[in-house]
């Protein structure tokens, strides 16, 4: 079992629509990748266009139903694929099957989305003159200083953001500091890690993950605050470099990350830029 690519030229990375069944097709001479690969369960990563490695991976997304087959005539074709709910005069009347052979191999699938990805397309995720590409893993990591950015999906973002704590709680023992010692405050203050007595803390962290390289991150007013006027050490320590990993099983996973750290994290308002204002209408002039 794989991972398969499918080039999408005509989707900028718009959510997919599968209201109402959406299909897709393709019509060879002979039996191309993935017609032997590809099957009910099977994982696909949608790409939008570009060259060899432009564009950006979309969406992740389960292939429900399969047709592959030979056909003798595109009206033998139209019967075939009838099974995934396309109608014969919408497939018919399709540019891409008016421009097909005659003759050949037939390959339909439907699929239902599972995790909008929206992240660069990389050198290794290869796609082939047919528009599509096979990979046993399929690595994801930001490039260049666009910024920590914000992935979409929830799952993947909290896996990101467990291994930056992760590393960050082990580079805390590594100073020194005993378990019994450190907290996660992550779910109640505006700060994720705190060192020290309760009554009486000599240090907290906060902590931030990001697939791309050392680059700018977004931090929260709170953060800012409690990091300002506390009068307790703060320490920005930011993973960058991580990467997530899609296996073919649908299961995600997060490798390496490099630890940079700002340390005493005194944040001025020059290292500042405003992305979002609170705006609050006078609702009864």
């Amino acid at each position: 079992m794989a991972i398969l690519l499918k080039h999408q030229p005509w989707n900028a990375g718009g959510e997919p629509d599968v209201s109402d069944r959406e299909v897709e097709w393709n019509m060879w001479q002979r039996r191309l990748l993935p017609f032997q690969q590809i099957d009910i369960g099977t994982r696909v990563v949608l790409v939008s266009g570009g060259g060899p490695s432009a564009g950006r991976l979309t969406w992740e997304v389960e292939v429900l139903d399969v047709v592959k087959d030979r056909y003798d005539d595109h009206e033998h074709a139209a019967r075939l694929i009838q099974e995934l709910g396309i109608p014969r005069a919408d497939f018919l009347n399709t540019e891409y099957t008016t421009n097909a052979p005659d003759s050949g191999w037939l390959l339909g699938w439907t699929y239902r989305p599972v995790r909008r990805i929206m992240q660069p397309r990389l050198p290794e995720h290869r796609i082939g003159r047919n528009g599509w590409g096979l990979t046993d893993t399929l690595g994801v990591r930001g490039t260049g200083t666009r910024g920590q950015g914000r992935l979409d999906d929830p799952l993947l973002r909290r896996k990101v953001e467990l291994a930056a704590m992760t590393l960050v709680y082990q580079w805390l023992i590594n100073q020194g500091h005993s378990r019994r010692s450190i907290r996660n405050t992550s779910a109640y203050h505006p700060y994720d890690y705190e060192v020290g007595p309760e009554h009486a803390p000599k240090l907290r962290v906060e902590v931030k993950g990001t697939l791309g390289g050392p680059s700018p991150v977004f931090v929260t007013a709170g953060e800012v605050r409690a990091a300002r006027e506390d009068g307790i050490r703060t320490v920005l320590a930011i993973v960058h470099d991580l990467e997530l990993a899609l296996r073919a099983d649908g299961s995600w996973t997060v490798h390496g990350g490099d630890l940079w750290l700002d340390d005493p994290w005194m944040p001025n308002d020059d290292a500042l830029q405003a992305t979002q204002f609170r705006y609050e209408p006078d609702y009864n002039p």
